[in-house]
């Protein structure tokens, strides 16, 4: 099981800088022919900032559809979802049977695949949530293991907003979590983490992960700043007279969001072969994450650039 569809990421990012771009031509035609550039990269800007939410709008009605027609093609008996719940995050669900025991699994960033497991093919079967400061948390989750594979599903997943432990949001999400596990322990009772395996002592940590998440992030914050100011240069009459004169703070931003994003992708491939060599590890969403963040980054800022530059 896969939550991400190389593929589908690829006809993503294509998809969406063809809109803004073929957007930004007819705004500009239709308003000032010498706004085309600007138009566009605030909507490039717009979207990419926007990326998970609009891929949830567009893409998990797919993948809900996509999760009736596996369901009725496998003949599923009766069944219970799970969605998945939180701010800026992409959608994902599970469904069991709960005469058979098997699990099936749907993405929005892998819509169109219907994937299938045995409940008894499944380990490390758990809920729990993250610790915020003073005792609560912003983030519960369930999860299991599929081979080398985790499958987590946010259950409560908030931006800034913090819950008490004891707070009913909480326990409503952490309920879900339970029961949905409980239904696929009736089937694998030795799929839960037994008490000496809860904080996964026995599994180990690819670490690399942790900086290539963060130098991705953070060049994420510089791209957006590097085209802002390529909208903002782009904008005054002439300023291509004296291009490295007058678009060197736009040159300068562009190369240290292209280093930064390039050092994230490199540091999450590594962690991801990393973790094909070592079988069931943990992290190993930092390095997947890592890797998507800095792909987009990279692609979305070359072609920017080149329109700053060329158009």
């Amino acid at each position: 099981m896969k939550r991400n569809s190389v593929p589908t990421i690829i006809f993503l990012i294509a998809s969406y800088l063809a809109v803004g771009i073929l957007t930004g031509i007819v705004g500009g035609w239709l308003l000032n022919r010498d706004l085309n550039i600007v138009i566009t990269l605030i909507l490039l800007s717009v979207i990419f900032i926007g990326f998970t939410d609009l891929t949830n709008l567009i893409m998990f009605p797919i993948a809900k559809r996509t999760m009736a027609k596996g369901i009725k093609a496998n003949n599923f008996g009766k069944t219970t979802a799970l969605f998945s719940r939180g701010t800026h995050r992409i959608k994902s669900m599970l469904c069991i049977d709960e005469e058979t025991g098997r699990v099936a699994y749907t993405s929005a960033l892998s819509p169109f695949k219907f994937q299938m497991a045995e409940s008894k093919e499944l380990s490390k079967v758990r809920t729990g949530y993250e610790r915020a400061p003073l005792g609560g948390t912003r983030y519960v989750f369930f999860e299991f293991y599929y081979g080398n594979n985790r499958i987590r599903i946010p259950t409560l997943a908030t931006a800034r907003l913090v819950y008490f432990v004891e707070s009913r949001q909480v326990r409503d999400a952490l309920a879900a979590g339970e029961n949905f596990g409980n239904l696929i322990l009736k089937f694998n009772p030795k799929a839960r983490l037994t008490a000496d395996k809860i904080n996964n002592r026995e599994m180990p940590f690819i670490k690399i992960g942790i900086p290539a998440t963060i130098f991705a992030g953070v060049s994420i914050f510089v791209a957006v700043i590097a085209m802002c100011s390529e909208v903002f240069i782009s904008s005054f009459e002439g300023w291509k007279d004296n291009l490295l004169s007058n678009g060197l703070f736009a040159f300068v931003t562009v190369f240290i969001a292209s280093a930064l994003s390039v050092t994230g992708l490199v540091l999450g491939i590594k962690g991801l072969k990393a973790a094909a060599a070592d079988g069931p590890v943990r992290g190993l969403g930092f390095s997947r994450a890592a890797t998507v963040m800095s792909s987009i980054v990279i692609i979305v800022l070359l072609l920017t650039f080149a329109l700053f530059i060329f158009a």
